[in-house]
């Protein structure tokens, strides 16, 4: 004697697999949508990184500056300064200090536009030596 098969069954697996599908489906976008955020956080910190190496290029080259009572120009001049170098914009503004023996110089490095623009800001100050 042929058994039957129970046509309930088949329908039954036929819907587990049509939900296991989509369980899966849903698993994988969500994975390509983190792999696409980690792929923009990461972009984010390079360009974070190299803010902040372009920052501490501006500050060693304050820094080598010749100060003497004469200086009127260069990097320690007062007043503001500005400097591109490749996408990012650096600003500083020198303020001498009451006294003459020292200068509070106040950094900022910038890049991007519109509402994916970033900054670094950094306060030093350079004595006279």
């Amino acid at each position: 004697m042929e058994k039957h098969r129970n046509t309930h069954e088949e329908g039954t697996t036929l819907i587990e697999v049509m939900v296991a599908s989509v369980v899966l489906l849903v698993g994988l976008l969500g994975i390509a949508a983190l792999q696409i955020h980690a792929m923009r956080a990461n972009a984010n910190a390079f360009n974070m990184t190299e803010g902040a190496v372009t920052i501490g290029d501006r500050i060693e080259q304050v820094l080598s500056e010749t100060w003497t009572d004469k200086t009127t120009g260069g990097d320690l001049a007062e007043g503001p300064h500005t400097s591109t170098e490749g996408d990012y914009t650096v600003t500083w503004q020198v303020e001498d200090s009451d006294n003459g023996r020292s200068k509070t110089v106040n950094l900022n490095v910038s890049w991007g536009s519109g509402d994916d623009s970033h900054s670094i800001s950094q306060v030093m100050v350079r004595t006279k030596q």
